[in-house]
């Protein structure tokens, strides 16, 4: 069962370019640490309601395999670091996980 996970990302405002750049550094630690690395994707053009910022999304083979990377990304300190900077240019974070039917 495949899982796809979104992470919404609300940036505040002015600090858009810094929060791209940190989730592109969040995306090279997980590649470097040889961790799923997902994409990301940026409006393109106006959205209808509360649009995020960017979002990035990772598709995993099924739950223990999001598991695992649940824990790496906790256990990581590199990724740790990278979060918690994120976390003060953050107006609003979201995240929903799927299931593939």
């Amino acid at each position: 069962m495949t899982i796809v996970v979104q992470n919404r990302y609300f940036i505040k405002a002015g600090q858009e370019t810094e929060g791209l750049s940190t989730r592109r550094r969040a995306s090279q630690v997980r590649a470097d640490e040889g961790r799923p690395v997902g994409r990301i994707m940026v409006s393109d053009g106006p959205q209808e309601g509360a649009a995020p910022t960017f979002v990035w999304e990772c598709k995993y083979a099924d739950l223990d395999e999001r598991q695992a990377d649940l824990d790496w990304a906790a256990a990581s300190d590199a990724f740790t670091a990278v979060r918690r900077h994120m976390g003060t240019l953050l107006e609003t974070f979201e995240r929903l996980t799927f299931r593939v039917v």
